[in-house]
Order: structure tokens, then C-alpha cells, then sequence
């Protein structure tokens, strides 16, 4: 009885720091803590299905961490409140954003008929450039295309060299580039 009670807290404050560290990271709020909160939040998510504020603070730093596929998971438990449910639209539109444009750049898609929310995350102003056709295209074959936003050059295609992954490639005015990699 004894060890069982011993081990109940020991997992106990292991699920405490998980939490801890979630915290620290997500307030520091920067790419690389962003995805050390997403990849503690997908531990810690399957023991609070019904946190609806948690599972949105955990599906906010996986959108900022890139981590678009884990929004899938995190959006469909999101349905009891107001808050919740907008949150699970937005992670629900980046997904299908997501998977729109790959569609657009493998397969020439028409997207101009879709309306769905959008941020301001990098998927979605791609998204918006495409489906409204204001875009350079740069090469047919594979497909890549290019556009200004407020003083920000986007190049949007396949990356061959990373298993054929959608790049979203950022540079700003300073000559730094950023760079999105999705599945």
C-alpha cells in the first residue's frame, strides 16, 4: 500500500513540472520555447481532455511553434464554450489552409473559392495570396510563387530537399530569413 501511494506522488510531481515547464516556456514566448511548450503540452494533453483553456493554450504554442498537424487533435475536443469553440476554428481553418495550399502547389488546385478565417501566421497569408491569385509565379514546375507583405518577401513552394515538405520562406528588410517547414 505503501509503494502505491509513493508512486501516485511520484507521478504526481512529475505531472507538476510537466506543467511547470509548460508555463515557463509558453511565457517565454519565442520560437524554440514555443516548441518545447508544444512538445510538453502533447504529453500532458491526453491526461486533460477536458481543459478546454489548457488544450487552447497548448494548441496556441504548436501554432506558433509550426506544429499545424497537432492542431487537428487539439481542435476536435474544443466544443463546450464560446472561447473553445473559436479557438477549434481557427486551428481548424489553419489545417485546411495548410492542406489547400499543398493541394494549389502539387496539383495546380483552384483555391479561389474558399473563404475560411485566417491570422496572422505565415499559412495564412500564403493561403490568402494564393487564393486571391496575387502572387508572382515564379516556376510552373514544381510549383512556386512569391509576394509581398507589408515589407516582408514570401516564397512559397515544395522542398525537394525535405522530403517534399510545403517551405514557406520569409525575408525581411534586415536580409533574415525565416523559414516554415510543413508536412
Amino acid at each position: 500500500m505503501r509503494f502505491l501511494v509513493s508512486f501516485l506522488v511520484l507521478i504526481g510531481i512529475l505531472f507538476a513540472d510537466e506543467y511547470s515547464d509548460f508555463n515557463q516556456y509558453y511565457q517565454e514566448q519565442n520560437y524554440a520555447s514555443y516548441k518545447k511548450a508544444c512538445q510538453i503540452g502533447k504529453r500532458i494533453f491526453s491526461n486533460n481532455e477536458k481543459d478546454e483553456k489548457l488544450l487552447a493554450i497548448i494548441g496556441m504554442a504548436c501554432l506558433k511553434a509550426d506544429y499545424i498537424d497537432t492542431l487537428g487533435m487539439i481542435q476536435s475536443r474544443l466544443l463546450y464554450t464560446k472561447e473553445a469553440r473559436a479557438s477549434a476554428s481557427i486551428f481548424s481553418s489553419l489545417v485546411l489552409q495548410k492542406r489547400l495550399l499543398q493541394q494549389f502547389l502539387h496539383d495546380d488546385a483552384n483555391i479561389s473559392s474558399f473563404a475560411l478565417p485566417v491570422i496572422e501566421h505565415p499559412l495564412s497569408k500564403a493561403f490568402i495570396k494564393a487564393r486571391d491569385g496575387a502572387f508572382k509565379l515564379e516556376s510552373q514546375s514544381p510549383k512556386r510563387i512569391t509576394f509581398e507583405d507589408e515589407g516582408i518577401h514570401y516564397s512559397v513552394y515544395i522542398d525537394a530537399s525535405k522530403k517534399g515538405k510545403m517551405a514557406i520562406d520569409m525575408r525581411f528588410s534586415d536580409g533574415t530569413i525565416q523559414q516554415h517547414r510543413y508536412r
